[in-house]
């Protein structure tokens, strides 16, 4: 297919429900750096707890931390939005019900994100007509300007890499990761994935959370 680089999520992908990380997904990723394929991560975490998961992992490519908002190459960082809406938002809601930022938020910069747990339906009738995309994952509530997400920041990572979107895989398993799936040339959905994520995939995998990923390399012949 060409492909010279691949976008992984983190949380349900490469970790399972409890976030524990899998060895043999870091093993199977390294094996495809190894090979000349660019590993990226693609998250909606923030950006120092995503690059020390890279760092540790032994990768060299790319992190698009923040669903999006912000991706990190070498050195470089580059915010590619800014978070007074989002900010203003979470007043609002704050004001009206009850909500509460992640312990992670400290370190955002780019999006506010509220615990999993918060009425969505609640959440998104008091910000209508507001220029956000509010997204939830298996991890948090995330909101965000309009035209943030995933997809975006694949896009200006691409940029970086000096390569196209086509020449991109992308895994993942949430609703987050729709967008990073419509911009990529391919994607898979691990098995435990959420039905958008799935219905927006190339392919699904049989397996669930980093066995799933090892599956869509391998079909891929990555691996």
């Amino acid at each position: 297919m060409g492909l010279k680089a691949i976008a992984v999520d983190i949380d349900g992908t490469l970790t399972d429900g409890e976030r524990a990380l899998s060895t043999r997904g870091v093993e199977a990723l390294r094996r495809v750096q190894e090979r000349g394929t660019t590993v990226c991560l693609a998250s909606g975490n923030v950006l120092p707890i995503a690059y020390g998961l890279k760092t540790y992992m032994g990768l060299d490519g790319p992190i698009v931390a923040e669903n999006g908002g912000i991706v990190c190459h070498g050195t470089g960082i580059v915010e590619l939005f800014d978070m007074a809406l989002p900010r203003k938002a979470l007043e609002l809601l704050q004001r009206n019900m009850d909500v509460r930022e992640l312990f992670t938020s400290q370190w955002r910069r780019t999006e506010v994100a509220i615990e999993r747990w918060a009425d969505m339906e609640r959440i998104e009738e008091l910000l209508e007509g507001w220029e956000l995309a509010i997204e939830r994952t298996g991890f948090a509530i995330h909101i965000m300007n309009a035209g943030h997400g995933k997809g975006t920041g694949v896009k200006k990572m691409a940029e970086l890499l000096g390569i196209g979107t086509e020449e991109i895989a992308a895994f993942g398993d949430s609703d987050n990761d729709v967008s990073m799936f419509r911009q990529c040339a391919f994607s898979v959905a691990v098995g435990n994935a959420s039905p958008a994520a799935k219905a927006a995939a190339s392919h699904v995998s049989r397996k669930e959370h980093a066995e799933g990923v090892i599956e869509g390399l391998e079909m891929l012949g990555l691996l």
